[in-house]
């Protein structure tokens, strides 16, 4: 799910639209040779994949870090800078991004922010939510739920904001 793109709203239209990192970081294991549009980064390749809008450059760090938008340090930050595409308005340019601030799915029950990357986590995360008996080791992708929000006494709250939003688009 990490690669997936993000969903966020289009900053022209207000319709859900995609957000995709400018870089894919793999392991170098991986690649016998490096691709083109690709740079060495310690143990990890990265490609540039939007080389006309973004190109590498390595950050003043001895070994990969990646982090998260308002996470201070020297590395790359995730969710920040990239390509955005949204099919309502059919635009496919470059953006810059305050993520989770502009998360298209987003919601906040009871004082507790719940936050989606795209359509599919938050189908995931209300069928989790849904689920009568949750697995107490919760997959990566679920762990960023507010645990308050983890109760039985307010899934139906939640359950309900989730079904909203999901059938709206």
């Amino acid at each position: 799910m990490q690669n997936d793109p993000l969903d966020v709203r289009c900053s022209a239209c207000g319709h859900v639209a995609q957000f995709f990192e400018p870089f894919r970081f793999t392991c170098v294991i991986r690649h016998q040779e490096i691709p083109e549009n690709a740079h060495s980064w310690g143990r990890v390749v990265v490609e540039e994949l939007f080389p006309d809008h973004f190109s590498w450059t390595q950050p003043d760090s001895p070994k990969p870090n990646f982090l998260q938008s308002d996470e201070p340090g020297v590395g790359y930050r995730l969710n920040h800078e990239g390509m955005v595409w949204c099919k309502g308005c059919k635009r496919f340019e470059p953006a810059t991004i305050n993520w989770p601030e502009d998360a298209y799915w987003q919601w906040t029950v009871r004082g507790h922010h719940l936050v989606a990357r795209n359509r599919a986590h938050a189908e995931l995360i209300l069928d989790f939510l849904q689920e009568k008996q949750r697995a107490p080791n919760r997959k990566p992708a679920l762990r960023g739920i507010p645990t308050p929000l983890l109760t039985r006494r307010l899934q139906p709250e939640i359950s309900a904001k989730l079904e909203s939003a999901l059938a709206a688009v």
